[in-house]
């Protein structure tokens, strides 16, 4: 497609080092290149060069890799990863990931950074983290202080696991060695253990779990790591939660503020490597630091970070990461297409090329109030057609790591998302809010069942209709509410 009388000018920065797909801000030793475009094209590299190519098909030299796609949708221009070209999925080292510069946006209402959204992908040089969870606050006045490591303390108290009043089972728990429990505290077979090893009680499972984790605490920050969390005789892996009944339970309690607070997942690249969730709190605090520095709160011990690389701020009711002149940047993964014209001078980094996109329009003789008016932020009201990924603004609480065309329009407010297109779409966000502590993987990728079912050993009859207590099955000290 060719839009009319507009062209698109882009500049592009190729590192000469091929060293994890960064880009280095610093360097000298840079190729640079100008690109014009009016058409649907695709930018590619060849060794340092970038060059643009109108046919996918001319990609023929074997070093080659796709940087991004430029089409015209609605009238924009956009930009887009190309990882499948004419339905056909290409390989990882055909293509580059893209990924927005934060420090290339503009200030937007007196903001300087990127506003977060859960699901979002943030890297800091080699160092990547999903925003997992958001939680802001009601107003502005401070709040009674409070404490993540005060918090902590409270998840550490170990309760007492004898039962004054309970059945007794014909099998022991294969922890405490009783065979007493309660509607509240049932003894269930999580894995595939058999015989005396079968059973065990509810709360001793959370507990043996619970003191698998390292945890580092702040006044401000909890990190929490963990290796697989598995049964240590038959290796099976445990879900993050358990269907005990009709209960779903959380086998790990996270202790969380009132509000205010972020929750960021560590991805990493191969399943083996230890897991780990950050809860950041902005409660009475204004930012935080991240970076390498031994001041930071939220330490990254990767050299790829610097050691002031960006803060984490809370501002009106929105979480926004501002770079601080880091060497590598600070950058968020693109999954769903990007309008140029309306983000004047934005840059993305494909690899360790860096890609800048202005848009040079041609004279117009129409005076301003009788032209188109349509813009991103209206088009995700008219109607698209199935599968298609609808243009949404950025940098306005929709997140840029989500591709499902449904997720999106449902988080930008314009459609309701059946629950049964969650199991038709196999996306990020339902990994994002299904997936639990053995799916920190880099590829999204997660082999254990989030929700699993578990056997209860049998209640007798007058018992059976009890409903459990929530916050009694997962532990008082697990659920304590900390506001």
């Amino acid at each position: 497609m060719q839009k009319n009388g507009s062209t698109l000018i882009i500049k592009s920065l190729t590192w000469a080092r091929d060293s994890h797909a960064l880009f280095d801000y610093e360097a000298r030793e840079v190729s640079k290149a100008t690109l014009k475009t009016g058409h649907d094209s695709y930018l590619f590299r060849t060794g340092e060069n970038v060059m643009i190519s109108y046919d996918p098909s001319d990609l023929s030299n074997p070093g080659s890799r796709y940087l991004c796609k430029i089409q015209i949708i609605d009238g924009f221009f956009t930009v887009a990863v190309v990882d499948s070209i004419d339905g056909n999925a290409l390989t990882r080292n055909e293509f580059e990931k893209i990924w927005l510069c934060v420090r290339s946006l503009q200030p937007s209402g007196g903001i300087k950074g990127y506003k977060l959204c859960e699901g979002d992908v943030i890297r800091l040089g080699r160092v990547k983290y999903r925003v997992k969870e958001l939680k802001g606050g009601t107003g502005s006045k401070k709040g009674p202080q409070f404490s993540l490591s005060d918090a902590l303390l409270g998840l550490n108290v170990e309760e007492n696991s004898e039962e004054s009043d309970g059945i007794a089972y014909k099998l022991p728990c294969r922890v405490c060695l009783s065979e007493v429990y309660t509607p509240n505290n049932p003894l269930i077979s999580p894995c595939k253990c058999d015989g005396t090893m079968k059973y065990i009680h509810l709360k001793c499972l959370q507990q043996c779990l619970r003191s698998k984790l390292a945890t580092k605490s702040s006044d401000h920050i909890i990190s929490l790591s963990w290796k697989k969390l598995c049964c240590e005789l038959c290796m099976k892996p445990y879900p993050y939660k358990l269907a005990v009944g009709k209960e779903i339970v959380e086998l790990i309690e996270i202790p969380k503020p009132p509000n205010q607070y972020v929750i960021l997942e560590s991805l990493k690249k191969d399943k083996n490597s230890s897991k780990g969730l950050h809860v950041v709190s902005l409660y009475n605090n204004n930012s935080i630091k991240i970076g390498r520095a031994h001041d930071c709160d939220l330490r990254i011990s990767d050299i790829s970070a610097s050691r002031l690389h960006a803060i984490l701020k809370y501002h009106d009711r929105g979480f926004y990461i501002e770079d601080q002149g880091s060497k590598f940047g600070t950058l968020i993964q693109v999954k769903r297409p990007i309008a140029l014209e309306t983000n004047d001078l934005l840059s993305i980094q494909c690899g360790r090329s860096m890609l800048t996109f202005t848009t040079k329009k041609p004279w117009n003789l129409i005076p301003a109030c009788f032209r188109s008016s349509a813009s991103p932020f209206e088009l995700f009201n008219s109607p698209i057609s199935p599968g298609k990924i609808p243009l949404l603004p950025i940098n306005t609480g929709i997140p840029l790591s989500i591709n499902d065309p449904q997720d999106l329009l449902s988080i930008a407010g314009a459609r309701p998302v059946r629950p049964e297109q969650y199991k038709e779409h196999n996306n990020l966000l339902f990994q994002h809010y299904q997936l639990g502590l053995n799916s920190s993987c880099e590829d999204e990728q997660g082999d254990e069942q989030s929700i699993e079912e578990v056997e209860i050993a049998e209640l007798p009859d007058d018992l059976l209709d009890i409903p459990m207590n929530p916050s009694c099955a997962a532990g008082d000290k697990l659920n304590k509410s900390f506001s």
